[in-house]
């Protein structure tokens, strides 16, 4: 890259300030390439840089926007605010018992990152479920139990990884645009933008079927 490009990063916020050495001349921790290359990355995705300063700057970039408890699902968008929380986070046995299934199936689709709590630690004994992770479990208990094995879904989960990465990188731009809009009712708007966004992506997926597969159309 050019140092003009370099310290552009620098100016916007996408890079933190270096150390100044000189006039024209600054130090660069070796963390400053990788976070150069994800920029490169995110690029080449088709963000926009007000975007990615907000990808690269937050930790959880969906808490920021107000997002953290509305589920990227059709069914979380669907569903009223209450049913999407639970009380008390559940640990893994509760949580097993809450959406059908047995600890062991749990586990699997642990493994699988068919679920991914952000609750608690990674470990068994403190990870913990709350309501967005209870709507994916009785989602997945629905497919099990309509004879969805574990080897198609976890098939499925390695090919859909770069579509869903592509997903949420097209999500934090409407929710960039929504939160800029609506300053004043930010919240809300970025609440609105969430739900709306699944399902406009859900409408396009069943009408992409119907086209793909026409003798499924209408069953």
């Amino acid at each position: 890259m050019t140092t003009a490009a370099i310290n552009f990063y620098v100016r916007e916020g996408l890079l933190p300030r270096p150390e100044k050495t000189a006039a024209t001349r600054a130090l660069y921790e070796e963390s400053y390439v990788e976070r150069i290359e994800r920029i490169k990355d995110l690029k080449a995705r088709g963000l926009p840089l007000r975007v990615i300063g907000r990808v690269l700057n937050e930790a959880d970039p969906a808490s920021v926007f107000g997002v953290a408890e509305a589920s990227g699902t059709s069914e979380a968008a669907r569903t009223p605010a209450r049913t999407n929380k639970v009380s008390t986070p559940l640990g893994i046995e509760a949580f097993a018992g809450e959406i059908g299934l047995s600890v062991d199936q749990v586990r699997r689709a642990l493994d699988l990152g068919l679920l991914d709590p952000s609750s608690g630690g990674r470990d068994e004994r403190s990870i913990r479920f709350v309501g967005r992770d209870v709507i994916a479990g009785k989602a997945l208990a629905r497919l099990l139990s309509n004879g969805i094995g574990f080897d198609l879904l976890a098939r499925h989960t390695a090919e859909f990884e770069p579509l869903t990465r592509a997903e949420s990188h097209f999500m934090a731009e409407h929710l960039a645009l929504a939160r800029n809009a609506n300053v004043e009712e930010s919240n809300q708007a970025i609440r609105e933008t969430a739900s709306g966004f699944a399902r406009l992506r859900d409408y396009l997926r069943i009408r992409k079927f119907e086209q793909e597969y026409p003798d499924w159309a209408g069953k």
